[in-house]
């Protein structure tokens, strides 16, 4: 269950990046252009969101289950001085609740906005906010396609 579930979340690394891209460049262009606040923009948005929320529920299950992070637990100094061990202990998880949060931020204060432009600008911000925030987090030195 445990390789399964590895391989799924990362394979979700690339619905996230590229449901990110999406939302971000349908915002930017959205704000260009003045256009109203559509669609294609909360869908957009919202499946960011779905992959985003869904990456985070696969990646609590292997957090539980990695065998990576029960040895670190049980020796914390130890897998504070290892740079694995500590990225996927700590940074990992951090950052990727992080871009979580700036994510949900982004959706919700995008559909409270009063104009147009204002929902464009924070779902801007955010959206992108919360890819720098999961490009920081992820593993790349690890194989992009593990198996393939």
């Amino acid at each position: 269950m445990y390789i399964g579930l590895l391989h799924l979340h990362n394979f979700g690394r690339w619905l996230v990046l590229v449901a990110a891209v999406v939302a971000i460049v349908i915002a930017v262009l959205g704000l260009v252009r003045g256009a109203p606040w559509g669609r294609g923009a909360k869908l957009s948005g919202l499946a960011y969101l779905i992959m985003m929320d869904t990456q985070l529920l696969i990646g609590l299950v292997l957090y539980g289950l990695s065998p990576l992070v029960r040895a670190a637990m049980g020796d914390m100094s130890l897998a504070m001085a290892d740079t694995q061990l500590r990225f996927f202990l700590v940074e990992h998880f951090l950052l990727m609740v992080v871009a979580v949060a700036l994510v949900h931020v982004g959706y919700a204060l995008s559909k409270r906005a009063t104009t147009a432009k204002a929902a464009y600008t924070r779902a801007s911000v955010f959206y992108t906010l919360g890819l720098i925030a999961v490009l920081a987090g992820i593993p790349w030195w690890r194989p992009l396609f593990p198996g393939a």
